[in-house]
């Protein structure tokens, strides 16, 4: 019997089991980036879980609007490599999406590139809306 997939928000609790969550060989966690992520005042992290494994990982941001509204800025959707195409970036998303609510957020928004097909969908799924062909993204390393 395949046990239910839980998805919360990342705690404290949670660090031990993030550090050993690799979604690609470019990402690894370590329990001191973790705290301070976690204490981080806009800074939010999701987690998809099975079991006492982490599956899936997803973290954002809120923002602050000058007009005080408030937007989330999703960053990354990860679930791990074998646990791909049954419905956990999905599950996921949607779950990041009710806390934005929850949150006071007026909208969420991310970034993906179009040749991203498993993402693209993933993000249709769940109600996400791209509108342009023509958007770029610059990115300054400093």
């Amino acid at each position: 019997m395949m046990k239910e997939i839980q998805y919360h928000r990342f705690s404290e609790q949670d660090i031990a089991l993030m550090c050993r969550f690799t979604d690609d060989v470019h990402t690894q966690y370590h329990s001191d980036h973790l705290l301070r992520f976690l204490r981080t005042e806009n800074a939010h992290g999701f987690i998809a879980r099975l079991g006492q494994e982490v599956v899936g990982f997803a973290y954002g941001y809120e923002l602050t609007r000058p007009d005080g509204r408030k937007d989330f800025y999703l960053h990354a959707v990860d679930v791990i490599e074998k646990h791909q195409g049954q419905g956990l970036g999905t599950g996921l998303v949607s779950y990041v999406k009710h806390c934005a609510q929850a949150m006071g957020c007026r909208k969420l928004f991310l970034i993906t590139g179009k040749g991203n097909k498993a993402a693209c969908r993933c993000y249709e799924k769940t109600g996400g809306i791209s509108k342009a062909d023509d958007d770029v993204v610059y990115t300054y390393f400093l």
